[in-house]
Parts: structure tokens; C-alpha cells; sequence
């Protein structure tokens, strides 16, 4: 029921020339990865991306600053890697744009033309997957918009947690809260330099959680169509011999099959290619980052602020990490189960 209302609620996502990715394709124009408009709107969206490129600069600028105050690095260091993910990704969408657009655009194509078909079990396999990743979506969407709430809120949360920390500010001691780490060439512990700051950041972590979003899911969204075609490719074998009283029908039926594990396993190895590069990366950081915050959470120093914000980040973190490793697994587990000897099992 719930889910029926969500579906409900965010009919407007929906695309029919992209029924899978539709919801994810809008949500990366928003943010700039899905460039399709326009060029004055893409030359729009790569200045701020180089923007933010130069933004990243700035807080490893203000992480060599605080180098030798331990509580501070930590907590520095955590935003910043986080930072560095987002940057990562959305470079390596609009370096490979061309790439992407082809693999969506078949996918599309493909899913459009089962679509047509009058066997009602592909048609409900394309329901299911479909119906599951849009729920996937959805709630992962509303976790990454928790935290980005948490981010957001945290220099507040801090100011109202530690009388000390108050007085500190009242008397010049130590500058006001700021939501991330980042050097400016102004003064960003008073007025007006604080408010621009401060305006800067939020900017910087709506775009930071946007592109976190956007990019897992649509990569989640692809590695479930993989899995649901496989089912679907399984189901079409099986039907070879089914119902047919002609030689024809069957040599259809078997080429038809054979260009379906061909398209998948180009698909296959066109997403693998764009997605093991950044996942490479993204393990390294994750795990390193993950670490940090189990010292910061035992530090003494930490506030109950501080580690609010660090629970908050390192659930985001480990879910990032278990969607991709959850529905990569399931693919493979899928392929080999369904016997598909010519399809690599090792996703990313």
C-alpha cells in the first residue's frame, strides 16, 4: 500500500521513452551529469562543476591547516574525502557522456521494444524490476536527503550542544560554525564573510548529496535491469520449443535469443567499464573513511553533535557501499544459477 502511494506521489518522474531510468535520468539534469539540453546550458553546468572542482581544492587547502590538530583532521578529513567521491563521480559522467548516453539509449530501446511483446511473463518481469528499483530509489533518495538535513543543521546542533563551545565564540576564542571545511580568501569568521561562506556551503552540499544520489541509483537502476533481463532471457530460451508447429518459428526464436545475449552482454561490459573505474576508488575511500570515524566516535573531544553527524555519515557510507556490493552479487549469483556460461560473473 505505501508503496503504491509513492508511485503514486512521484508519477511525475516517469518517462515512456525511458521506463526504467526516467526518474534518474531528470534527476541528474538537475544537477548537471545528464547533459541533453542546450549548449549554453551544458557550457552553464561544466563552469559549475569546475567551480566545484576548485571548491574541493579549498578544503584540502584547509585540511593542511589543521594537520597537526588530530580531532579537527578527522573530522576535516571526513567531509573533504566525501567531497572528493562527489567530484570523482561527476567527472567521470561528463568525461564519458558520450558512453553513457549510448548505453541509456539502448537500454531504452530494448526495454521499449519487450514492451510490445504479447507474452504477459516478460511483460511482468519488466514490472518487477522496474517496481523495484523505483522503490530502491526512492528510499535511498530520502536517506541521502536526511543527511544532507543533518549536514545542514550541524553547525546549529554543535552551537547548541556545548555551553563552552558558545562562550568560546562570545569571546573571540574560536570562530563561528561553518556546515563544511574550506579555505576562503576572506575573513569567513566574521560578517559579511560568514554569511558567504556559509552560502557557499549549502550550495556545495545540496550539489555534493544530489550527485551521490543520482549517480548510485542510476547505477543501482542498470545493475537490476541486468539481473531482470537475465530472467527474462531464461524464460525466452525456455519457450523455444513451446507452441510451434514449424521449423521457422523455432530458428526465430533461437536467434532471437542469441541477439538478446548479445545486446546484454554488450551492456554488460559498456556499464562494467564506466562503473569499475570509480568503484576502485570508491572502496578505497569508503574504507578509510569508515575507519576514521570509529576513531572519532571513541575520541573524548567529540561532541554529541559531532558524533550525530558522524553516525549519520557513516550509515550513508556503509549503504552506499552494501547497494552496490548487494545488487552486484545478486547479478552474478543470477547468471550463475541461470547458466549463462558466456557471462562474465564479476560485476565491477
Amino acid at each position: 500500500m505505501a508503496l503504491k502511494k509513492m508511485l503514486a506521489l512521484t508519477k511525475g518522474l516517469e518517462d515512456p521513452t525511458h521506463p526504467l531510468l526516467g526518474p534518474t535520468l531528470k534527476a541528474l539534469s538537475v544537477f548537471g551529469l545528464w547533459q541533453t539540453g542546450s549548449q549554453k546550458s551544458t557550457v552553464i553546468y561544466n563552469t559549475f562543476h569546475f567551480l566545484t572542482f576548485l571548491f574541493v581544492i579549498t578544503e584540502y587547502i584547509d585540511l593542511y591547516t589543521v594537520r597537526k590538530e588530530l580531532s579537527k583532521m578527522l573530522n576535516n578529513l571526513s567531509v573533504t574525502v566525501l567531497s572528493t567521491i562527489c567530484m570523482i563521480k561527476t567527472l567521470s559522467y561528463v568525461c564519458r557522456q558520450s558512453h553513457l548516453k549510448v548505453l541509456v539509449r539502448e537500454i531504452s530501446e530494448l526495454e521499449l521494444e519487450l514492451m510490445k511483446t504479447t507474452d504477459k511473463n516478460i511483460v511482468k518481469r519488466l514490472r518487477q524490476y522496474t517496481v523495484y528499483t523505483r522503490a530502491v530509489t526512492y528510499v535511498y533518495w530520502f536517506l541521502v536527503v536526511g543527511i544532507n538535513v543533518v549536514l545542514l543543521t550541524s553547525p546549529l546542533l554543535k552551537y547548541a550542544s556545548s555551553e563552552i563551545y558558545r562562550s568560546e565564540i562570545k569571546n573571540g576564542t574560536e570562530p563561528p560554525p561553518l556546515i563544511l571545511c574550506s579555505w576562503f580568501p576572506f575573513d569567513s569568521a566574521r560578517m559579511p564573510g560568514y554569511f558567504w561562506a556559509t552560502m557557499v556551503h549549502i550550495i556545495m552540499s545540496i550539489q555534493g548529496c544530489g550527485v551521490v544520489a543520482t549517480y548510485d541509483m542510476n547505477a543501482v537502476a542498470v545493475m537490476s535491469y541486468l539481473k531482470g533481463q537475465t530472467s527474462i532471457l531464461k524464460d525466452k530460451c525456455k519457450a523455444i520449443f513451446d507452441e510451434t508447429a514449424s521449423s521457422r518459428d523455432v530458428l526465430n526464436r533461437i536467434r532471437d535469443c542469441h541477439r538478446h545475449h548479445n545486446i546484454l552482454l554488450r551492456h554488460y561490459y559498456m556499464f562494467n567499464s564506466l562503473l569499475s573505474p570509480i568503484m576502485f576508488v570508491y572502496m578505497l575511500i569508503c574504507s578509510f573513511t569508515i575507519c576514521c570515524s570509529i576513531i572519532q566516535l571513541d575520541s573524548s573531544e567529540t561532541t554529541i553533535s559531532q558524533r550525530i553527524w558522524i553516525i549519520q555519515y557513516s550509515i550513508g557510507q556503509i549503504s552506499q557501499l552494501f547497494l552496490y556490493c548487494w545488487h552486484s552479487n545478486e547479478f552474478a549469483a543470477k547468471v550463475k544459477k541461470k547458466h549463462f556460461p558466456l557471462f562474465p560473473i564479476n560485476l565491477f
